[in-house]
């Protein structure tokens, strides 16, 4: 019969973390940087808090604090409350022995050559669940240095996710009515004002013509009656001639 080994989930991980320092150690023997390993290197996520309202979408960073250690490879599992996983991300310049997913969370990502700067690891792409508080937290964080661990600390991200706000209908202005114009009887306009008394010229300025045309009019007819009376005065003369001449004769 055969043996059979059977390899829990702690092994597999151990294995996996064995094989990627040995990758590290590997690459970076060919430019080994000799530096002190000082405690206190951790895990963090940014923003550390947040205001989100129900369904909004938005990005966590995961990274680390050397804190002065040299960092050769982290590993951890992401935890999401009240949180969905959309998308995540891994930092295109480093080592990845274990990707996380939405549906695996664990990884293990190697530094090429280790580090000793801050670095940034992950971008998690997350949306809001019901309102309330929200995290994004990492779990058996283990930072490892050339060979021993050097930090296991973590710091999550907290936020807050409030309901959307409901905005008040935008009231609808109510028509102003138009009044019907009271029909009313327009008085016609006068051609002329009734009321207006009539501007009489001054009195020297009517009597005298009057004055003028009258003592005309008498001139004119004595002018005429004298006419008259001469040729009548004139006919009985030469009538009362010729009667004398008659005589005569």
């Amino acid at each position: 019969m055969g043996v059979v080994i059977k390899l829990d989930i702690k092994n597999e991980k151990f294995m996996k973390k064995i094989i990627l320092l040995s990758a590290i150690v590997f690459l970076s023997a060919f430019g080994l940087i000799g530096t002190v390993n000082a405690a206190g290197a951790s895990l963090y996520v940014l923003p550390a808090s947040l205001t989100k309202t129900v369904g909004n979408i938005f990005s966590v960073s995961v990274g680390f604090n050397a804190s002065g250690s040299k960092i050769c490879a982290i590993e951890g599992t992401l935890v999401f409350n009240n949180l969905t996983c959309q998308n995540i991300t891994v930092t295109g310049d480093v080592m990845t022995q274990s990707s996380p997913t939405c549906l695996n969370h664990y990884f293990l990502i190697g530094i090429p050559n280790c580090t000793t700067l801050d670095k940034k690891l992950l971008t998690l792409s997350v949306k809001a669940g019901s309102a309330g508080n929200a995290s994004v937290s990492v779990t058996g964080v283990d930072i490892i240095g050339e060979g021993s661990s050097v930090g296991s600390a973590s710091t999550s991200g907290n936020y807050t996710i409030i309901n959307k706000a409901v905005s008040a209908p935008t009231p609808v202005p109510t028509p102003t009515p138009i009044p019907t114009p009271t029909p009313e009887t327009a008085s016609p306009t006068p051609l002329f004002d009734i009321t207006a008394k009539p501007v009489l010229p001054a009195r020297q300025n009517v009597v005298l013509p009057v004055v003028f045309s009258v003592i005309a009019g008498i001139l004119l007819i004595l002018f005429v009656i004298f006419i008259v009376r001469w040729i009548w005065i004139f006919m009985i003369a030469k009538k009362k001639k010729k009667k004398e001449e008659n005589i005569k004769k």
